[in-house]
């Protein structure tokens, strides 16, 4: 990856972690990246990874408290599995002494406001609400300019 300053939003998935690559503060990539994938940029100097934290995240939404219990059982099995997917995510990053940031998820995410996204960042490439959510978790770690590790 070419570029002075590069940020990676992360929106962690046990399928497959949705990744935006922003170099010099311009999105240039977006796409999907297994745990694995992010052992070559962990060590990176030039790499802030921007994850939305969704150890932040409740089980059961408000919205599915009426919802069946099977429904809620879906739900909150779908939440653990992203949690466990953010969590051996950090661990790499930590062993490898990446530059991260935590971003509490909130209202406003790009995942299913795709004019929205491609407003604010111009792209006009494919996307899916995965790439759409980890280039809000990139733009927000942009604009905070912080990181721990």
């Amino acid at each position: 990856m070419k570029g002075q300053n590069i940020t990676i939003g992360v929106d962690p998935d046990s399928d497959g972690h949705g990744i935006a690559i922003y170099i010099d503060g311009n999105l240039a990539e977006l796409t999907k990246w297994n745990l694995m994938d992010f052992i070559p940029h962990a060590a990176d100097s030039r790499i802030v990874f921007a994850i939305e934290n969704v150890m932040a995240n409740q089980f059961i939404y408000g919205r599915n408290v009426k919802a069946s219990k099977t429904v809620q059982s879906k739900v909150a099995m779908n939440i653990g599995r992203c949690q466990q997917a953010q969590v051996e995510l950090e661990k790499v990053l930590k062993h490898h002494g990446a530059k991260y940031t935590l971003i509490k998820p909130m209202k406003g995410n790009w995942a299913t406001d795709k004019a929205q996204f491609e407003k604010v960042t111009g792209w006009i490439g494919r996307s899916n609400a995965d790439t759409r959510s980890a280039a809000f978790m990139g733009f927000l770690g942009l604009k905070l300019g912080k990181a721990n590790g």
